[in-house]
């Protein structure tokens, strides 16, 4: 069982099957797609099940019915889409509830060495890298993801040598969200220590550094230098330049014209006719998970997703001194959510996600164990015997 697990953790955090796809065959790629979901459905049968997560289930229910309603046009890669949803849903608990942070950690740095391994030896892809992630912003998320987590490793070394390859990385992948969380994690980290100031200027250290020899390397000049303006106190306007907030403001009317039911599954994901400006029309996608979701299902999907998310922020917040990577994790998700709108396969998201709610829910679970123990005293004294006995038959 440790294998087919450590299996799944491959082939999700280190984005294997999309990899696969473009470096070597399409059928590689779908081979190890579909392994994800085999691997998880025999861990599912092999071993003890655990209960589905509720809220992600009726969440996916929700958003597929009210968007299928309203509008049919994609109704083809909608059932693939959810079926494998649902099946990760039902059955992927069973997986995660097996999963340790360290786990995730250590994932989570192979894919970042694969970063480190493409900056350092391929030449003329543009300067933004990558690696197994393809996409330089999914390989941020992926950097920050194992940054948070290492926040809660034990082992100094481990976490030391982590978090550097990890800040590296990130930075070579040029990604303004990468570059946003990681600052504001280690600003947020002096709530934890104020040793953390350490941190802090190292961070600001390796930051310069990397702005120093950016010039002798292959790397993105334009953003390279955009960079070397926050050390000046200035935002270039290289990085306002496409930002998503722009990409955003082209679907507003569309969500305001259709704020209870939206305008139906796969309509801001930029592959049906576009958005409509006044001068022409615009095939992209909204690149944010809140707008996408309000404007294919409506404001009361939004509300309930956010729903979900904000119990884990909140209780991420209230164990913060137990386990700040708690908070950290879900911190940095719902701002990599901001800048995607590929929610429903992108697996990374869906795991870390149904990972950090387990974490939460045993968090407060234990918290509770604890209240019950430390005052079952008290409770045995008050209730009378007779009371217990009634108490076990309305149970039974």
């Amino acid at each position: 069982m440790k294998l087919i697990k450590l299996a799944i953790l491959l082939l999700i955090f280190c984005n294997l099957p999309s990899y696969a796809l473009i470096h070597f065959d399409g059928g590689v790629g779908s081979m190890l797609s579909y392994s994800i979901f085999l691997l998880i459905i025999g861990y599912y049968l092999l071993g003890e099940k655990e209960k589905p997560i509720i809220p992600f289930l009726v969440f996916g229910v929700l958003f597929s019915f009210i968007s299928l309603m309203v509008s049919s046009q994609f109704s083809d890669t909608f059932l693939v889409t959810f079926i494998k949803y649902f099946i990760f849903i039902i059955m992927a608990p069973s997986v995660i509830r097996d999963v340790k942070g360290i786990d995730i950690y250590c994932i989570l740095l192979i894919g970042s060495l694969s970063i480190l391994y493409e900056a350092a030896f391929v030449i003329g892809i543009g300067g933004r890298y990558s690696g197994f992630y393809l996409n330089p912003n999914l390989a941020g998320c992926a950097c920050i993801l194992g940054y948070a987590v290492g926040l809660s490793i034990e082992q100094k070394k481990i976490r030391f040598v982590g978090q550097l390859l990890f800040s590296i990385a990130g930075l070579v992948t040029f990604s303004r969200t990468f570059l946003l969380i990681w600052v504001l994690i280690n600003l947020l980290s002096l709530f934890i220590s104020y040793k953390n100031i350490y941190r802090m200027l190292a961070c600001v250290a390796l930051f310069a550094v990397f702005l120093s020899f950016g010039n002798k390397l292959d790397l993105n000049l334009k953003r390279l230098n955009a960079f070397s303006e926050i050390l000046d106190g200035k935002i270039d306007n290289d990085l306002k330049e496409g930002s998503r907030t722009e990409t955003w403001a082209l679907y507003y009317d569309k969500i305001i014209d259709h704020p209870i039911w939206g305008n139906g599954y796969h309509s801001f994901s930029g592959q049906s006719a576009g958005v409509e400006t006044n001068r022409f029309v615009v095939k992209l996608g909204v690149h944010n998970t809140f707008l996408m979701i309000a404007g294919e299902a409506g404001i009361f999907v939004l509300l309930y997703f956010l729903w979900i998310y904000g119990y884990i922020l909140v209780n991420g917040l209230h164990f913060f001194k137990k386990n700040p990577s708690i908070f950290f994790l879900s911190f940095s998700l719902v701002l990599f959510m901001l800048t995607t709108h590929n929610y429903f396969d992108n697996y990374l998201v869906l795991f870390t996600s149904l990972w950090l709610y387990h974490q939460t829910y045993k968090l407060r679970s234990a918290s509770t164990s604890k209240v019950d123990v430390l005052f079952s005293p008290l409770r045995n004294e008050a209730v009378p015997e007779d009371n217990k006995l009634v108490g076990q038959y309305k149970l039974n």
